[in-house]
């Protein structure tokens, strides 16, 4: 059911992704496209904020700070495995891959590649940091709109 904590988690992290999806550039390699990753960490960001934040402050489950902690962990990890599997599908048709098994692996690899990347410390601070505030202000406006 929506209510407006749902939405207030949607808009927060697809802001927070947005923003701190920009201080992963400098440290992509040149000539990988980094241009749609403020976008599909926005998009990833409506997904985890209504399906697994709101729901979760609707529930009254949960201390406000590690929910949204816990949200921008879920969120990261979704966007990573989105790019992940886009390159996976690239690899694949130009036949990079022998079967299945070595594709579905090979998934995996960028993830962690990705990971590797982007675990800088001044994003995972931006991102834990932004994902406490994002669990303060959701549940403010959970608590005040019951």
């Amino acid at each position: 059911m929506p209510t407006f904590a749902r939405l207030v988690a949607a808009v927060l992290l697809a802001v927070l992704g947005f923003g701190v999806s920009f201080l992963t550039f400098p440290y992509f390699d040149e000539g990988v496209p980094v241009s749609g990753i403020p976008v599909v960490a926005a998009i990833m960001g409506v997904i985890v904020g209504w399906t697994f934040t709101g729901a979760r402050f609707q529930r009254q489950s949960g201390n406000a700070v590690a929910i949204g902690i816990t949200s921008v962990v879920v969120q990261t990890l979704l966007t990573l495995f989105a790019f992940a599997i886009k390159r996976m599908v690239d690899r694949a048709f130009r036949n990079a891959y022998d079967t299945v098994m070595e594709s579905i692996v090979g998934v995996f690899d960028v993830a962690l590649e990705y990971i590797q990347i982007i675990a800088q410390p001044d994003v995972v601070l931006a991102a834990l940091v932004g994902g406490a505030i994002v669990g303060a202000i959701t549940n403010w406006v959970a608590v005040r709109t019951r």
